[in-house]
Formats: structure tokens, C-alpha cells, sequence
């Protein structure tokens, strides 16, 4: 199927707020609202959304300009980082700087490919102990139906820095889904916030959402399980997919 990159609509917002504000005003009918959606950042760029809510950035055909406040994400990333060699986890990502909460970091990205294809790779890359597959499921998780089946993106060949940050049981980043010139629910931006302040040389981690926790005293399941090395005091041990 061909997939549109265009938005079928736009706001209007006047910009009587000030050109960064302009969409970030209650008073006015901006692209979250016309989505159903909250306002998801405030007048200093930090989001204030609760996590598993959807981002509706503004987009090409919105009257509001590039620096209107609603527009994040599709600046892309304003944090430094670095990849680096962790003692026990392989690569990882760290900060170069200090990134206050609800500061984004980077967007999640690779090969977008179908399910039925990730439910093949994903046999694979386990075998490998390799976990790069972020399944494109918000639909399925808010109990929304899709016409089409859904999608997922493979980071294992094609991605960015994104690519390296680990799992952890407590992570510094969370994951929002947003749209912007695409509207089509099942194909939103993966996007990775702070959700509390890190500091600078602090490892950069998000959830994986590994289905299922394996109980410590289960010694077949974790046969078949990954160990989580995150060393939190959070960390349940091990995972099983």
C-alpha cells in the first residue's frame, strides 16, 4: 500500500499569542485539538503530556510557521550525545550534557516493515540476542481497529544513534507516538523524552516493553529469556519476549 506523506489538513492559528506561542494556547483550536488531543508542550518546549498520550505536532499545511511552539519533534534532536562502550551491556548512549524532564532526546528510527516481516527477523535476532524491532502498535494498545495490518520498525541495518540506548527497569527516556504530515494511526514518529533530569555522562535508557516478566525462581522460562543487566533497583532480572 502507498502511504500519503501529506497531512489532509492544517490549524489556523493567528499568532496573536507571539509567533512561539501561537498554537499553544488553550483559546485556540490547534492540531491537538482537532485530533482529540491535549496541548503537549509548554511555552519552554518540555512536554507535559502523561506517558501513552498522543502527540499532534503542527505540519506543512498549518498557517503557523517554523517556529511556532508546536514543532519538536520534526526539529529533530538538539541534544548531544555520544556512543560509547558500557562495562557490561555492549554499546550504549550516553548524554553529553545535562537534558531537563520533557526534554526530547532522538526519534526512534530504522526500516519500516510489515508484521508478518518483523515476526520472521524477530526469530532471527533472537536467536542473536539481538533486540531491534519496535512494533508500531498504538492503535492496539488504546483498543482501536485498522482497516490494514500494522507495522513495525527494524533499527538492525538501517537507524541512527537510537539504535544503541539499552533497556532498563528505570529508565531517564520514555517512548510518545506522534504525528505530524502523517496522519495515518498506525504510522506515528516514535519519539524518546526525558522523564525525569539527567545528568551530563548519564546513560541514556528507555523500557523495551518486553511482554512478559520471568519469575527469578523459573529456571526453563529463563533458558528462554534475556538477562537485564540494566542494575537498577528496579530490575526484574530477566525478560522473556
Amino acid at each position: 500500500a502507498v502511504v500519503s506523506t501529506q497531512s489532509t489538513g492544517g490549524c489556523v492559528c493567528s499568532g496573536e499569542y507571539g509567533v512561539k506561542d501561537c498554537c499553544l494556547s488553550p483559546d485556540v483550536e490547534c492540531c491537538p485539538h482537532l485530533g482529540g488531543a491535549a496541548l503537549p508542550y509548554n511555552n519552554k518546549g518540555k512536554l507535559v503530556l502523561k506517558q501513552g498520550s498522543p502527540i499532534y505536532e503542527c505540519n506543512a499545511r498549518c498557517s503557523c510557521g517554523p517556529d511556532c511552539g508546536n514543532r519538536i519533534v520534526q526539529r529533530g534532536t538538539q541534544v548531544k550525545t555520544a556512543i560509547y562502550k558500557t562495562p557490561d551491556k555492549g554499546w550504549g548512549l550516553k548524554t553529553l550534557q545535562n537534558i531537563p524532564k520533557g526534554t526530547f532526546v532522538v526519534e526512534y528510527v530504522g526500516e519500516v516493515i510489515t508484521f508478518d516481516e518483523a515476526e520472521q527477523r524477530g526469530k532471527e535476532y533472537d536467536a542473536q540476542g539481538l533486540t531491534y524491532l519496535f512494533d508500531l502498535d498504538y492503535q492496539t494498545s488504546e483498543g482501536l481497529e485498522v482497516d490494514e495490518g500494522m507495522f513495525t520498525i527494524d533499527a538492525a541495518f538501517y537507524g541512527n544513534t537510537s539504535h544503541f540506548i539499552n533497556h532498563s527497569c528505570d529508565p531517564n527516556l520514555a517512548v510518545f507516538s506522534c504525528w505530524i504530515s502523517n496522519l495515518d494511526i498506525r504510522l506515528p514518529h516514535i519519539c524518546l523524552f526525558a522523564v525525569k533530569s539527567i545528568a551530563a555522562g548519564e546513560e541514556l535508557t528507555f523500557n523495551y516493553q518486553i511482554d512478559r516478566i520471568v519469575e527469578e525462581d523459573n529456571r526453563a522460562a529463563q533458558r528462554l529469556s534475556v538477562e537485564c543487566r540494566c542494575g537498577t533497583k528496579k530490575c526484574v532480572r530477566y525478560l522473556h519476549g
